[in-house]
């Protein structure tokens, strides 16, 4: 998933079942599984993402950039990765938006079911945010907003970590940890007391981020230790991970503590040792890696419009399946059995809708800016 750097396959499975809670944690109802402490805390995983983000930044390209890789080689790759799938989502955000503006006349969406009462390009669309959020300035530049698509607010953060650990690492080299890794632990120390000044979103970004500079380190220094355990061992550890996870998320644990726990995680799995790793190197979690970025950025997408329709379907039919309204949080109001089918079918969706992104613009745009910015430099002819 990054240029060039080692193939940790493993946490690419891990990724995608990251991905997996978060389109989780964005789905609400009345069922027992989709509200509660657990449920709630399914939003770690973007604490996740951060944490193997620096992890895998720091194999890839940690040396690379300290030893003269080019920042704007590197900065080209990164938005190679994350920047298309980004705007395709945002230009189909706008499609919806002109055309609900078409069919209200630019008015409000009277009777038309849950848009009832919304004026076009107003709350999180408005046309005066469509360019910093197509570039993926949000975070930095709105606040404590979520604009146009909103889980693009990470990538938001991410960006700008990955220029600002790039200069770090070309101003100073290794010492570059010795800046990252303290910073990390004052963004988490400020998310414990609370902060007027940065947003959460950010903190959260450099917190994890650069804890996960720090497990790579850790990691390449002393990551032979892992394989010298014995197998059983190993296979204890790693059959304790997810269930310690969860029990973590249940106690409401705060950012701190879940990071460090995700660090690792991360260190635990590197290795890809005992019977978890033989699980998650399986074509299907592999398949579910391969599309996590994809699922985290379109399933906003997918189960807002999903809900819309069922919306719109349930008005005329007198019926109240779910509490759908957008700007707000939509409720699935049906029991349990019907809510985890609708569910696995609005997920089943996303991965559908994840999987076309990854044909038709996630891999092609990364192929080409591969090709571009890795191809062999000529050298200069000699006249």
């Amino acid at each position: 998933m990054t240029e060039g750097r080692p193939k940790f396959r493993v946490l690419d499975s891990w990724r995608g079942l990251a991905a997996l809670a978060v389109a989780v944690n964005h789905l609400h109802g009345t069922a027992f599984f989709l509200s509660g402490t657990l449920h709630r805390n399914l939003s770690f995983a973007v604490d996740f993402f951060f944490v193997l983000s620096g992890f895998v930044i720091a194999a890839s390209y940690g040396r690379r950039l300290s030893d003269g890789f080019g920042l704007w080689r590197f900065m080209g790759l990164r938005l190679g990765r994350v920047w298309p799938l980004h705007a395709t989502l945002v230009l189909a955000y706008l499609a919806l938006e002109t055309a609900f503006w078409l069919k209200t006349g630019g008015g409000t969406g009277e009777n038309l079911g849950v848009l009832s009462g919304r004026v076009p390009f107003t709350g999180p669309r408005e046309l005066a945010t469509l360019p910093v959020s197509l570039f993926l300035l949000q975070a930095w530049l709105y606040p404590w907003r979520d604009l146009w698509n909103a889980q693009s607010w990470s990538i938001s953060v991410e960006v700008g970590l990955y220029l600002g650990i790039a200069l770090l690492w070309k101003a100073l080299g290794p010492r570059a940890y010795a800046v990252a890794i303290p910073a990390a632990f004052a963004a988490l120390g400020l998310l414990l007391v609370g902060s007027d000044a940065i947003s959460d979103q950010i903190l959260r970004g450099i917190g994890g981020f650069g804890l996960g500079l720090g497990c790579w380190l850790l990691h390449d220094r002393c990551g032979r230790t892992f394989g010298t355990l014995p197998g059983p061992l190993m296979a204890l550890l790693e059959l304790a991970a997810l269930p310690v996870l969860l029990a973590a998320a249940a106690a409401d644990w705060p950012y701190l503590a879940m990071d460090l726990l995700f660090g690792a995680t991360l260190l635990l799995f590197a290795g890809e040792r005992g019977p978890v790793s033989r699980l998650l190197l399986t074509a299907p979690l592999v398949w579910l890696g391969t599309l996590s970025y994809g699922l985290y950025m379109v399933h906003g997408l997918v189960f807002g419009r999903v809900l819309d329709v069922i919306g719109i379907v349930q008005t005329r039919l007198g019926a109240t399946w779910v509490s759908a309204h957008l700007g707000g949080e939509d409720l699935i109001l049906l029991p349990a059995l019907p809510t985890l089918a609708l569910c696995i079918v609005m997920i089943g969706t996303a991965l559908l809708a994840a999987w076309i992104g990854w044909r038709l613009v996630e891999d092609p745009a990364r192929r080409w800016s591969r090709r571009l910015l890795l191809a062999p430099v000529p050298a200069p002819r000699v006249t």
